[in-house]
């Protein structure tokens, strides 16, 4: 179990909405304890992948959601601390942007992206598809 704030990148979120139990399991004790932290450039990530993958009108329900956790805003302060995490890690701009609020909380960052495989404060779900 994960006892500490939590950022979910954008794959989790999605897994999570299309009902993967693995997902879930893992998520739900944590949100019931911390809100989750949610970098904005999730909502926007998530809000294309749940309308391409389960439908528009699921998107206001899931934004809603991601809207009830602790949302991460870019600001000046973030995209500076993403473009040196970009510099240095050789992340993608919105990787970078979600490893930026996942250090400035503190956090563990859960993802599905090997891209942050290894890293600090990473948690990688191999995709079980």
């Amino acid at each position: 179990m994960i006892d500490q704030p939590i950022v979910m990148d954008s794959s989790i979120w999605v897994e999570f909405y299309l009902g993967n139990t693995r997902i879930r399991d893992l998520v739900i004790e944590p949100m019931r304890k911390h809100a989750i932290i949610v970098p904005t450039v999730c909502i926007y990530e998530v809000s294309l992948a749940v309308e391409r993958r389960i439908g528009e009108d699921m998107v206001r329900v899931v934004v809603a959601n991601m809207r009830g956790q602790l949302v991460d805003p870019l600001t000046a302060e973030r995209a500076v601390a993403a473009a040196q995490i970009r510099n240095d890690r050789k992340l993608a701009m919105a990787d970078a942007m979600v490893y930026a609020a996942t250090t400035a909380h503190q956090a563990v960052l859960l993802t599905q992206d090997r891209d942050f495989d290894g890293l600090p404060n990473v948690r990688y779900l191999k995709p079980s598809y």
